[in-house]
C-alpha cells in the first residue's frame, strides 16, 4: 500500500481496530529495554521494563494474529494503536515504522530522534528503529530474530540485549513464560543504568477473553520480580481452575497434580489454597483438605474463620484440628 494512502486511512481508523476502541495516554520512559514476540500459534505480545511509572499504560500493543510493537525511550503513545493498523492494512514492521516516524508531529515537543520503536508481525518479521537521542544513551541497540525482535536503550551494556535473546531462544513453555524468561535474562545482565520502577507483560491469544494476559507492575522497587509473581499467580489460577474441571470428569489422578501446580505457582495467594481445601472435600480427601485450610488459616485468619463456616466443610466437624479452629 502506497505511504499517502496508508496515512489517509489512519487519520479515520487510528484509534479503531477490529471495531475495538484503543485507548492510550502518554507515559515518557526513558531508559527502557523490551521483548516483542509473536509465536508460530498466532499469539502475540511483548514484555518491559523501564525506570518510569506505569510503563504497561503506553508502551507495549499487541493483537493476536498480527502483531506486536514498543514505542520507548520517549514514548509517542499513538504509535501503539496506529501500528496495529498499519500491520492489519498489509503493512511490514518496516513499513509500519516508517509511516509512523513519517507522522510523528513531535509529540510532546519530542521528535523522532527521541522514538525508539520495535515489532514483529505474525508472519515473524520484525524491525526497529532508535532514535540519534536514544542512540547516545549509555547503550542502546536491537537484537532480531524470526518472530522477535528486542530494543534497549540507558542500558548497562550489550550484554542486556544478548542475554535476553538467548533466553527467549533457548527458553520452553507459553509465550508469555518465554517473555518473562527474557525480560528476567535482560534484567539479570545488568538491566538499566538509571534504576527501576515498572515492568509489564501483554500477551494477547487467539483464544482471547480470559486467556489473554496483561499483567502490570505500575511502581515498586523489583518491578520484574514482581511481574514474575503474578504471572505464576496467573498460571495458578489456571490450575486450580483446571483441577476443578478434572474433578469433575473423575480425572482425580489429574485433579491432584494440577491443584499440586496451583499451590507451587499460587506466592501464598489465599483464594489458591482456599479453593483447594474446597475442591479436596468435593472429592472426598478430608486429610488434604485440613492441609489446604490449615495453610488458609495462617494466610488470611480472618476470612479462614468464616470459611470455616461453610457447609461444605461439615464432615470435618468431628475432627480435633478443625473444632479447634474454631475455639
Amino acid at each position: 500500500m502506497p505511504f499517502k494512502i496508508a496515512k489517509a486511512r489512519l487519520a479515520t481508523c487510528v484509534w479503531q481496530l477490529s471495531g475495538i476502541v484503543l485507548l492510550a495516554t502518554p507515559s515518557l520512559a526513558s531508559a527502557t529495554f523490551s521483548i516483542v514476540a509473536c509465536d508460530r500459534s498466532g499469539h502475540c505480545g511483548a514484555a518491559v521494563a523501564t525506570n518510569n511509572l506505569a510503563v504497561g499504560a503506553s508502551v507495549p500493543y499487541a493483537q493476536a494474529k498480527l502483531g506486536a510493537l514498543v514505542s520507548q525511550f520517549e514514548t509517542n503513545p499513538a504509535y501503539g494503536p496506529q501500528g496495529l493498523v498499519l500491520l492489519a492494512s498489509g503493512e511490514t514492521p518496516d513499513a509500519a515504522i516508517k509511516i509512523l516516524l513519517d507522522g510523528d508531529n513531535n509529540f510532546d515537543n519530542s521528535t523522532i530522534a527521541a522514538r525508539q520503536v520495535g515489532m514483529v508481525d505474525a508472519s515473524g518479521r520484525s524491525a526497529s528503529y532508535t532514535g540519534a537521542e536514544a542512540q547516545s544513551s549509555t547503550w542502546a541497540g536491537e537484537e532480531h530474530g524470526d518472530g522477535f525482535s528486542i530494543q534497549g536503550n540507558g542500558l548497562a551494556g550489550e550484554q542486556v540485549a544478548s542475554s535476553m535473546k538467548r533466553a527467549f531462544l533457548s527458553s520452553t513453555g507459553t509465550l508469555a513464560e518465554r517473555l518473562m524468561a527474557s525480560l528476567e535474562a535482560g534484567e539479570k545482565a545488568g538491566g538499566q543504568t538509571t534504576g527501576k520502577l515498572s515492568a509489564a507483560l501483554l500477551v494477547k491469544t487467539t483464544e482471547g477473553a480470559w486467556q489473554d494476559i496483561d499483567l502490570r507492575v505500575d511502581g515498586a522497587p523489583e518491578p520484574v520480580k514482581d511481574l514474575r509473581r503474578l504471572l505464576e499467580q496467573h498460571y495458578a489460577l489456571q490450575a486450580i481452575i483446571r483441577a476443578e474441571h478434572q474433578a469433575k470428569k473423575g480425572a482425580i489422578d489429574d485433579a491432584h497434580t494440577s491443584i499440586s501446580e496451583a499451590l507451587h505457582r499460587c506466592y501464598g495467594w489465599d483464594r489458591i489454597w482456599r479453593r483447594a481445601a474446597r475442591l479436596a472435600m468435593t472429592m472426598g480427601d478430608k486429610d488434604r483438605a485440613l492441609d489446604y485450610l490449615s495453610v488458609f488459616l495462617s494466610i488470611n485468619p480472618v476470612w479462614g474463620r468464616m470459611e470455616l463456616r461453610d457447609s461444605i466443610y461439615q464432615p470435618l466437624h468431628t475432627n480435633a484440628l478443625f473444632r479447634s479452629w474454631n475455639n
